[in-house]
């Protein structure tokens, strides 16, 4: 027995001191290249003692494509010889056998134009005030050191050179010039974002804990203080939902794109964080930041505690339950003074998208990578069909019981068992969870809507549970077709708005404003008449036989929030 507990302690004291030794230092300082500003970067690690040490950084993620375009000035003194091979995301470095430390720097720099767009922000933006970079486009990893994504190591972040006013705000601390981050592994190092520049930081107290708001930009149509208010009230609600207040850190940053008409605005549910741009012009709808905020904030437990074992496969929970627990949270906890009125005109937006998607019946397994990233009627499948099967679970769950249990029980039970277990969100196991909530095996309608993406019979879910409804909606119908260079007509639809408007085959336009896939946003068009422009406006809508819940007080109290 004594033999058996010395070995166990030797054992540990190695595996302790193997973990030490797993140990990767960064140095990043401003610079320019060729007249535009750049990062340098330089990492100090183990060597292979074979000779041939590899790090890992990718050429193809999120989307994003060429990103070795953005990478140059690799150098390392101890290297006799350095090869990139994007097709592996691959750079290897040989040098002498049993060598102890190598070194390895290079410069990163935006390859896209300065302005500012919703796409370019995927890919490494650094520019003169700022700069914005996610994690896995900024920072190599050796491969000796991520066997698995689960391997853990140390960090060391040193920033050199950056003045006293220059924010530093990232998923693992704010406006500390030296960082250490202590047993990370490759999933949750890769995926932070971080942030420099003309950033201004609020900082919040969420019962006991801290959170960052790093924004930067004049924006047109709100206060800092606006967002500031939407970030703690919903980081409160959502903790206290998920009884869950053990995040000591957390940091939202906000940057402004640049966009001529319309709005946009996306996120990304980050370590410890999350990122969300934005475009800074009249268009944007405060309340659709509240809605990204809510969104992303609620990855921290559908995505990041509770992990889909196979990523895209799994987006209709990951994205579709988060899309539901947003809408639902929201109103429940009033957040800037939305209620079950939000949640349902919200519920009829994800019924029309879902019903009028050119998709809408794609099985599931046609929710893949590429698909997900290169189309966004793929892109947004997952998000509608996964809330609506979560608002019918939510109502089976809370019918059975006869209102004993609702889908937060089973939430919060799925959220348990990833914490407790590591347990990973497979079919077969949400499955068998959710059954134990349920009088019948939710397998036949899991396979029929999720699997196979047959449409819901959206009547009889809304009977079932006695939801007023009407059997029509409005869609979003422009009405007409452009010419291939944008500036005419093509053809038009007799029925639509915009012919009884005025609007005819072969006009010229000068002028159009129009919000894609809102039949409430008015729609202006500018017509070249001779000398004159002629303006028409209309609203783009046609009726559905899509059927939308009432926003009545019956429909509310069975909500019940």
């Amino acid at each position: 027995m004594r033999n058996t507990i010395i070995l166990l302690l030797l054992i540990t004291f190695t595996a302790c001191q193997n973990q030490a030794h797993n140990e990767i230092r960064y140095q990043v300082s401003k610079s320019l290249k060729n007249g535009k500003p750049a990062l340098n970067i330089s990492m100090e690690f183990n060597a292979n003692p074979s000779g041939e040490t590899v790090v890992l950084l990718q050429d193809k993620a999120w989307g994003q494509e060429d990103l070795y375009n953005t990478l140059s000035d690799l150098s390392s003194e101890e290297a006799n010889e350095i090869i990139k091979e994007k097709d592996s995301n691959r750079i290897v470095l040989k040098h002498e056998s049993n060598l102890d430390k190598i070194r390895l720097s290079y410069t990163l720099q935006q390859d896209t134009e300065n302005k500012l767009t919703t796409l370019s922000t995927y890919r490494p933006v650094i520019q003169k005030d700022f700069f914005h970079v996610f994690s896995h486009n900024m920072f190599m990893l050796p491969r000796d050191y991520v066997p698995n994504s689960h391997a853990l190591f140390d960090v060391h972040i040193d920033w050199k050179g950056f003045e006293d006013d220059f924010s530093l705000i990232n998923s693992f601390d704010t406006n500390k010039r030296s960082q250490k981050i202590k047993g990370t592994d490759e999933a949750h190092f890769h995926s932070a974002i971080f942030t420099g520049g003309d950033y201004r930081a609020y900082e919040l107290d969420i019962k006991g804990n801290k959170a960052v708001l790093g924004i930067r930009g004049d924006w047109l149509v709100f206060k800092d203080s606006t967002i500031v208010n939407v970030l703690e009230k919903t980081l409160n609600a959502q903790r206290d939902f998920w009884k869950d207040h053990s995040q000591e850190y957390f940091a939202v940053t906000m940057t402004p794109t640049q966009q001529e008409n319309g709005s946009s605005f996306q996120g990304s549910g980050l370590t410890n964080s999350f990122a969300t741009t934005a475009s800074n012009n009249k268009y944007l709808d405060p309340e659709g930041l509240i809605y990204l905020f809510n969104h992303e904030l609620q990855h921290n437990w559908t995505g990041h505690t509770i992990k889909n074992e196979n990523e895209e496969e799994q987006y209709w929970f990951s994205e579709g339950f988060t899309d539901y627990y947003t809408i639902k949270n929201i109103a429940k906890n009033r957040i800037s003074g939305l209620d079950e009125s939000y949640f349902i005109r919200k519920f009829n937006e994800f019924t029309k998208a879902l019903f009028t998607s050119l998709v809408k019946e794609a099985p599931n397994s046609e929710i893949n990578y590429d698909n997900f990233w290169s189309s966004r009627e793929y892109s947004k499948l997952p998000y509608h069909r996964g809330a609506l099967f979560a608002f019918y679970l939510d109502n089976k769950i809370q019918k059975d019981s006869n209102g004993e249990k609702s889908l937060d029980d089973l939430m919060l039970e799925i959220k348990e068992d990833a914490i407790k277990k590591n347990q990973r969100l497979t079919h077969k196991y949400f499955i068998s969870k959710a059954n134990e909530y349920l009088q019948e095996d939710i397998t036949p309608f899991f396979d029929k809507h999720i699997e196979k993406g047959n449409l819901y019979n959206l009547d009889e879910m809304l009977n079932e549970f006695g939801y007023e409804y009407s059997p029509t909606t409005k869609i979003y119908d422009l009405g007409f077709s452009f010419s291939e260079d944008k500036k005419h007509i093509a053809e038009i639809d007799e029925n639509s708005q915009a012919y009884k408007a005025g609007l005819r085959s072969g006009d010229r336009i000068t002028f159009r404003s129009y919000y894609p896939q809102n039949p409430s946003f008015e729609a202006e068009i500018k017509i070249k008449k001779g000398n004159k422009e002629v303006s028409y406006k209309f609203f783009p809508a046609k009726d559905a036989k899509i059927p939308e819940l009432k926003d009545s007080q019956h429909n509310k109290n069975i909500l019940s929030f």
